[in-house]
Formats: C-alpha cells, sequence, structure tokens
C-alpha cells in the first residue's frame, strides 16, 4: 500500500494535481498491478529512456519494456521513442490517468468501478483542484456556424483551422459521457493531435481519421450541442473535447460546481437583437449550456457574465435574433501548452502562499 501513496505524491507534483484520497489510491490500485509500482515511481512527467530506468531499476532493458509496454497498452502511462530509443514518463491526471484506461475499455465490471470512483473523487477533490488553475487548463472554441466575417477572426480560435495545422489526428470516446451516462449526446467525439494521438492510435485507444473526418465530427457535435473545447494554448493544440454540461468534467466546474473561471471563455459573447426574438425559448431551453440565457416576458435575455461565447444559441434562432460579438475583456492564451502548465503551477504556489 505504501508505493501507491508515494505515487498519488509523484502524480500530485503535476500542475494537474492529484490530491490524497482513498478514492485515487484505490484507482491507482486498479491501473498499476502491485508488481509495476515501484517501477513507475522511478518515472516523471518529462520522457525518460528506458535503458536509463534500467540501469536505476538494477533489472534488464528487457523486463523494464515488458513491463512499461504493458502499462502503456493499458494507457496509464506514456511511451515514446527519443533518438530512436524506447522511453516513458508518467501521464497527470488531466488528460491521462482519467481518460486513456476509459477510453480503452476493457472489463465492464473494472470500467463501472473506476467510473464510480472518478466520480467520486472528481467531487470531493479534483474539482475543486481544477478550478485552482489560473490560466484555466481548458478554453471554449467557437461553433464555426456561429462566426461571420463582421470582426477579425482569431486564427487560433477556428477548431478546424487548428486542426489543419496537425500531422495526426485520432478519435475516441468521450470518457466522461462512458462514465457519467447522465445524457444521450454522442460520445465518440474526443479528437486528440499529433503527440497525443501518435501513442493513442498505436496503443488502439482511438483511431486515426483524416482531417475530413474530424471536421464531420465538430458538425456533428454542433448539431448535439456539445462545446468544442480544447487546451487553452495558442498554438499546438492538444486535443479538442466535445463537452456536455452534464457529464464532462470540465464544463461542470462552471454548470454545477460554480467556478466562473473554470474555463476560458472564447474572445465572443452571444448577443440578442430583441424586436427579432419571437420568444421560442430554444436557446434558452435547448442550446445554452451554461444557463446564460433566461425567458423574461417571452424574450430571451443575456446574463453576459455567465455567457462562455460557444455560440450555440446562435445556429438553431430561428429568426437569426442572436449572433456573436467581440468581448471587449478578452485574455489571450498562453502561446505553448508548456507555457500554460509554468503559468498554472506558478499562480497554484503563490494562491497556497508556498
Amino acid at each position: 500500500m505504501h508505493h501507491y501513496h508515494r505515487l498519488q505524491e509523484l502524480l500530485n507534483t503535476h500542475p494537474v494535481g492529484a490530491p490524497k484520497s482513498e478514492e485515487f489510491i484505490e484507482i491507482l490500485r486498479i491501473l498499476f498491478k502491485p508488481e509495476e509500482v515501484e517501477l513507475a515511481l522511478l518515472l516523471d512527467f518529462k520522457l525518460k529512456k528506458a535503458n536509463e530506468i534500467a540501469k536505476q531499476a538494477g533489472i534488464s532493458q528487457e523486463e523494464v519494456m515488458q513491463r512499461f509496454e504493458a502499462m502503456a497498452d493499458r494507457g496509464v502511462i506514456l511511451a515514446k521513442r527519443v533518438e530512436g530509443e524506447p522511453a516513458y514518463a508518467l501521464l497527470p491526471n488531466y488528460p491521462g490517468l482519467f481518460e486513456y484506461p476509459i477510453m480503452r475499455g476493457g472489463d465492464s465490471d473494472t470500467q463501472a468501478r473506476l467510473a464510480e470512483l472518478w466520480q467520486a473523487y472528481y467531487m470531493k477533490h479534483m474539482a475543486a483542484e481544477l478550478s485552482l488553475a489560473n490560466p484555466p487548463w481548458l478554453r471554449v472554441l467557437p461553433a464555426e456556424e456561429a462566426l461571420t466575417e463582421d470582426f477579425e477572426i482569431l486564427p487560433f480560435e477556428i477548431a478546424s483551422q487548428m486542426m489543419a495545422k496537425t500531422k495526426k489526428i485520432a478519435l475516441a470516446n468521450c470518457p466522461c459521457r462512458v462514465t457519467e451516462k447522465k445524457c444521450s449526446k454522442p460520445i465518440d467525439v474526443c479528437l486528440s493531435f499529433d503527440g497525443a494521438a501518435d501513442f493513442l492510435a498505436e496503443r488502439g485507444i482511438a483511431r486515426e481519421i483524416s482531417l475530413d473526418e474530424a471536421r464531420e465530427v465538430l458538425k456533428r457535435a454542433e448539431e448535439a450541442g456539445l462545446v468544442h473545447t480544447g487546451s487553452n494554448n495558442r498554438n499546438n493544440l492538444l486535443f479538442i473535447c466535445n463537452c456536455c454540461p452534464c457529464c464532462c468534467h470540465m464544463l461542470r466546474l462552471v454548470t454545477e460546481h460554480n467556478y466562473p473561471n473554470g474555463l476560458a471563455k472564447s474572445s465572443y459573447l452571444a448577443r440578442i437583437d430583441a424586436p427579432e426574438c419571437i420568444g421560442c425559448g430554444i436557446c434558452a431551453e435547448e442550446r445554452c449550456p451554461v444557463k446564460a440565457i433566461e425567458m423574461i416576458e417571452d424574450i430571451a435575455v443575456l446574463n453576459n457574465d455567465r455567457c462562455i461565447g460557444c455560440g450555440l444559441c446562435v445556429s438553431k434562432c430561428p429568426t437569426n435574433a442572436i449572433s456573436l460579438v467581440k468581448r471587449d475583456d478578452y485574455e489571450f492564451p498562453p502561446e505553448t501548452v508548456r507555457e500554460l502548465s509554468d503559468r498554472v503551477a506558478r499562480n497554484k504556489e503563490t494562491k497556497r502562499g508556498k
């Protein structure tokens, strides 16, 4: 048991966090076999070559690879090649330990228990931990159907353009909807790119798809009322999730846990042209994921502070009474994932008074 606690402490050094709890220790016991934990403790979040780990562990490189390859196949550690040699690293809780084993599927009893444990862990500890991220880990990408030429569109806000810059795209099932089962929205809408896509496709956790197929995924998601969210950086997107307000861990920070800044908003805000509104209520009742619109005397009224700028209300308005306009107070995301992680880590330390 001792080793699982040490692994939790090691995982907690990542800026995403992995707070201590009985549920998380049990998650680790399911994900890592007892004979694997000691080896996993030799890893950190930077890739380490198999031959270096073998020297550290005092065992053969073949044995190291055999064990780590089995772990990578289950999606509990990262495996890549560095200078042509196999190398391994720990995965953070998000994206990683939560998503990949669930995406992989497997024994239904184990999956059901993992779902139960992650839900309890998220509610008791992890949601509060994720909410501490400043800047937030994820940002909203507006629905492309809602964008017009009236404004200068920031290139990093157009999901399909960001995807077009990537070399590889992979598609997997949404782990949040798989575990929560609170709605019937599509689940095969989780997109990953480049390095993450390589790893997930190679291990059979996701399947490689074309750019055209990925664009179709975005269209399906918009039609179903799912919010596009991506890693909160300007270049080299890691992934695009398509989130529902009832299941998805990051969007629920806003909808359920009342952390309005748990997700970075897009640079847009919905605007309602009251004279054009016919009071159908589609925007308020069916499309807005964060309850930013309410019907007052049969007219749709927007709460600007709640609006995340997803644009889902725009595309289904029968009279085109809603449009997206530029926000005045938009905060540009960090350039890279590394910069995002560094800023989150620094701000967490300041917040906790370290």
